[in-house]
């Protein structure tokens, strides 16, 4: 009872792997990508929190055998945590040999259990996960386990910029993967260069500030009715996040600037050539509207990738995607700022499938109110009260 899988090797994921070494767990990390993946996708982006917050002491310690650690108070951008904790924790003595990269989970069903049978009874357990691996080389196999961890987050499948949240006509023939990251800044600004960037949060507003650097004009396209791009938080404690929301707002409302903010506008469809998009629009006040311009930066937000688990009886939220009792307890918070929540409690992270966990930013759903802090805090909970005296019994 002490085979453990885990998929996804980022800062959530890693953590739960080092907890469950040295628990006594024979632990196998799947990440589909590199030590880190999601967060290489923005690499270039500065974190809003310090070191000590996306870590944990037994990590630090960890790493801290053949690593220079960062300072604590650090703010550091993807591509540093990756390099400079992430991996070196991948690879360190607790985890060297237990992380396997490049080995993608297809789906997820138990053994000998369909998704309809034995409904939301423990007997389930009686019968291990089966779970169909691609491997590096593209082959596939088949490997079994009697607990299951879903810490692959929410940044592996975008959201999508059409009316309704659904892809608008000609979106998935002009937009790439890339389309839907974060901006870089360019090395050069070309003056009849014009951006659209699509987006509600930081994620666009960072997008906005590294491309101020190159670019010209940027239309900037917001949903809903809001009085600023990016509503402040109360009583904000992160620098970062205040000085960004700053400039955003500041951006939007400044008629002389490079940005022309078009909160409420609806993309009803896009299409390119090889210069230019084309993108129609239609305008909340009424009527439409059409925006030529080089480039389209598209940062509507990110979603649970539920597919390889769809096979497992898990109760999810019709709204948020994410576990129905996590969203639950998100959806009746009212408070917006991040830092004032904490991991609630290890029977939110209960499914009807027995053994079987949604940890970090995946167990947020569509909730964009996730920290890392969160995730790890969620790791400790679950070894402290559930799995480790349910090892200690098995």
């Amino acid at each position: 009872m002490n085979r453990l899988v885990i998929v996804g090797a980022g800062p959530i994921g890693l953590h739960a792997a080092l907890q469950a070494s040295r628990n006594g767990f024979k632990v196998t990390v799947l990440e589909r990508g590199e030590t880190g993946a999601a967060v290489r996708e923005w690499g270039h982006v500065e974190l809003f929190t310090p070191f000590s917050m996306n870590s944990t002491a037994a990590g630090r310690n960890a790493v801290a055998i053949s690593t220079r650690l960062p300072d604590n108070n650090a703010l550091l951008t993807g591509e540093a945590y990756v390099r400079q904790y992430l991996e070196p924790l991948a690879n360190s003595r607790s985890l060297a040999g237990h992380v396997h990269t490049h080995s993608e989970l297809i789906a997820v069903s138990r053994q000998s259990s369909g998704k309809s049978h034995a409904i939301g009874k423990p007997e389930r357990a009686a019968s291990p996960f089966r779970l169909l691996v691609r491997q590096p080389d593209e082959s596939e196999v088949v490997m079994e386990c009697d607990i299951l961890f879903d810490c692959t987050g929410m940044v592996s499948q975008h959201r999508s910029i059409g009316t309704g949240g659904i892809p608008c006509p000609g979106e998935r023939d002009c937009l790439t993967e890339a389309d839907y990251t974060i901006a870089t800044p360019q090395s050069s600004a070309d003056p009849s260069n014009h951006t659209v960037v699509i987006g509600s949060g930081y994620s666009a507003a960072t997008s906005i500030r590294f491309l101020l650097e190159s670019t010209q004009r940027i239309t900037w396209i917001t949903r809903g009715d809001r009085a600023v791009p990016i509503p402040p938080v109360a009583d904000e404690s992160l620098p970062a996040r205040h000085r960004l929301t700053e400039l955003a707002n500041r951006l939007a409302a400044d008629p002389s600037s490079a940005v022309h903010w078009l909160p409420g506008a609806r993309i009803e469809s896009m299409g390119r050539n090889n210069i230019e998009y084309r993108l129609s629009l239609s305008l909340p006040e009424g009527g439409t509207k059409t925006l030529i311009c080089n480039r389209v930066v598209a940062n509507p937000g990110f979603r649970p990738n539920v597919r390889p688990f769809e096979e497992l009886q898990i109760h999810r939220c019709y709204a948020t995607e994410g576990p129905i009792k996590m969203a639950a307890h998100l959806l009746g918070e009212t408070n917006v700022n991040c830092l004032t929540q904490t991991a609630p409690g290890v029977e939110l992270l209960r499914n009807p499938e027995p053994n079987f966990y949604i940890l970090g930013a995946a167990s947020y759903g569509r909730d964009s109110r996730f920290l890392l802090r969160n995730g790890l805090e969620q790791v400790e909970q679950l070894f402290n009260t559930i799995l480790c005296p349910l090892e200690a019994v098995t």
